[in-house]
């Protein structure tokens, strides 16, 4: 691979990265329940308010980070490893910087806040094939569903509903513990954790010739088969 070549993967998954935070901070200020990924950083930080948002949610991710080691053992890649844990650190900044950005935005009417939850639900799922295509990383929440989708043989997409299903039940639990009331989970939450992988696996689907146009090398090996979903209608 061309230094180039490299060069435009990263800005690619980069992109991604930007485009997860947005997502992030769309489904806070929804304010219908956080994303999944974030229910359990956005209670840390309410309940130790120490350090910021994006603080908790590039320590949780680096957590995510860490699991993966813990699944694959001798079979860990390293610069994989280390690499997330960079990106992590990236991620958090860019919680902050879009909750900054949207910092305007503070919807009064239920139905602007569903609106401004499919937002979310797109602009994370986007993030997250933009990152997949890269195919030279993905932050830690995506490896982690990438080395349970090698453990188990099934589709990312399913284990990103199960993953985020189950980070949004124990953020569940710390809010009856910690608050004795639902903090950041409501119908929001439930909606993302359903639907967010299954957007990652339709934009796999749908934006086919969009990835032959970016990245025409990721079939160079095999035209009729997506990198992705390979076969898969």
């Amino acid at each position: 691979m061309s230094i180039a070549e490299r060069v435009k993967r990263y800005v690619i998954m980069v992109s991604g990265l930007f485009f997860i935070a947005l997502g992030v901070a769309f489904s806070t200020k929804a304010g219908l329940g956080t994303s999944p990924l974030s229910a359990i950083p956005y209670t840390l930080s309410t309940l130790l308010p120490q350090a910021s948002y994006g603080a908790y949610v590039g320590g949780f991710n680096a957590l995510l980070a860490l699991a993966q080691v813990l699944i694959l053992r001798s079979k860990c890649n390293w610069f994989d490893i280390a690499q997330q844990l960079v990106l992590c650190a990236i991620f958090g900044s860019f919680v902050d910087a879009a909750m900054l950005i949207i910092s305007w935005l503070s919807p009064s009417v239920y139905p602007l806040q569903v609106v401004i939850l499919a937002l979310a639900i797109a602009s994370q799922a986007f993030g997250s094939y933009l990152q997949l295509i890269s195919h030279v990383g993905l932050m830690a929440a995506d490896g982690l569903c990438r080395v349970l989708t090698q453990v188990t043989h099934s589709d990312f997409g399913r284990i990103r509903v199960i993953t985020d299903s189950s980070m949004a039940a124990t953020a569940l639990a710390m809010n009856l513990v910690a608050f004795h009331r639902l903090l950041c989970i409501r119908e929001g939450t439930i909606v993302m954790a359903a639907l967010t992988g299954t957007m990652v696996h339709l934009f796999s689907k749908w934006l086919t010739r969009f990835e032959h146009v970016l990245i025409p090398q990721n079939f160079a090996s095999a035209d009729d088969e997506h990198p992705i979903l390979g076969n898969e209608g």
